[in-house]
């Protein structure tokens, strides 16, 4: 392994320059990988539409890169219910399984936190194993339903790789991972 792969990829806000990049790695996606992610198929390049909600939803969307590489992708967007945020992720194959995906979902779960989110809520294929034994480590007290093949989870809101911590810890690591991302901003040159 070369030292460009064992270097953690940098992950910043997304935009829409980023859609051709993200078009790039949804399209080396396993097909698996891509129904997991939107339990549909979407297209192969994905329609400019589907990239757009993507890196503009209602919340904020963020990307991991790798030498201008997009490899990972997380995103918060207001969802029906009393400030509930729904969280989605999806990483390059060559990436998963490596801690980058709960590293971006804790950045968008903190960013949805300091816009206001009380709860979380994730949709799952039910086929989907990694991402429900993740869920039920992270977030334990999550309720879930199933609808068909797709299970729904609603969590209280707050950081993924804690337990329960008071309101305190939580606005505590809201701003660390903030200063994290201004630090990311500012060592990128403006578009």
């Amino acid at each position: 392994m070369n030292q460009t792969q064992t270097r953690p990829p940098l992950v910043r806000r997304a935009g829409e320059p980023d859609a051709d990049e993200l078009a790039r790695m949804l399209s080396g996606l396993t097909d698996l990988s891509r129904y997991f992610r939107f339990q549909t198929a979407i297209g192969t390049p994905p329609r400019q539409a589907l990239l757009l909600r993507m890196l503009c939803p209602t919340g904020a969307a963020f990307v991991a890169t790798r030498d201008e590489t997009i490899v990972g992708h997380a995103m918060w967007a207001w969802a029906p219910g009393e400030s509930t945020a729904e969280l989605a992720a999806v990483i390059a194959e060559d990436d998963q399984r490596r801690g980058l995906g709960i590293r971006m979902l804790s950045i968008a779960a903190a960013d949805a936190i300091e816009a206001g989110a009380t709860h979380f809520l994730f949709v799952v294929s039910a086929a989907n194993d990694r991402s429900l034994r993740m869920l039920r480590r992270r977030w334990p007290n999550a309720t879930v339903e199933r609808d068909g093949a797709l299970l729904t989870f609603v969590t209280p809101a707050r950081l993924p790789s804690h337990p329960k911590e008071s309101l305190d810890a939580v606005h505590e690591q809201v701003e660390h991972l903030n200063r994290d991302l201004r630090r990311m901003d500012d060592a990128l040159p403006a578009l």
